[in-house]
């Protein structure tokens, strides 16, 4: 459910970055950034910057012609390993009682594996489409597009975490036992 709200208040998470980017250009000065954002004007902007979903972003779904669908599959893929790390770890030691200590710290093996694939295949990707469409050849509709299927896939993440727990938290065990 989280992963859904989080997607649903993705515009205005993008207005309010975009805002504290030019607010960055201003003060100069993280701290001074914070102490605005909390400030009477900071606030008032923040209420500004609270956007609903377009409609139109939801009809990009059956445009999927021209989306990375490989793209989209290892982000998914990633985002459900990195959801299942630690509470895989914490299984783990439920099932193996003895090494719950060793188990308990090994969430980062399944964690390097989604970091080892967001940092090889995801982000350049998407950070190639921003500098795509800041240069103009790329549409931002295509980037929003994009965008729409990417959040999809890590609500489809968020489900295969589910499937994956079992799997994970037997992986962690026996990495434990060989330690």
């Amino acid at each position: 459910m989280a992963t859904v709200a989080g997607a649903l208040m993705l515009p205005t998470f993008i207005k309010v970055f975009g805002k504290a980017v030019e607010s960055f250009s201003i003060y100069r000065s993280i701290p001074k950034l914070l102490f605005h954002g909390f400030s009477k004007s900071g606030v008032r902007q923040f209420k500004e910057s609270v956007t609903r979903p377009r409609k139109q972003n939801f009809k990009y779904i059956k445009e999927y012609k021209k989306i990375p669908k490989k793209l989209v599959l290892l982000n998914t893929i990633a985002f459900s390993i990195s959801t299942v790390g630690i509470l895989a770890s914490l299984y783990a030691g439920c099932l193996n009682p003895e090494l719950r200590t060793t188990c308990s710290t090994l969430s980062s093996v399944i964690n390097g594996i989604a970091t080892i694939l967001m940092f090889i295949f995801i982000d350049p990707f998407i950070s190639m489409l921003t500098d795509d469409v800041i240069e103009g050849s790329c549409s931002e509709v295509h980037f929003n597009r994009c965008i729409t299927f990417i959040v999809g896939g890590l609500i489809v993440g968020t489900l295969l975490a589910q499937i994956l727990l079992k799997p994970a938290a037997q992986i962690i065990s026996t990495i434990a036992r060989l330690i």
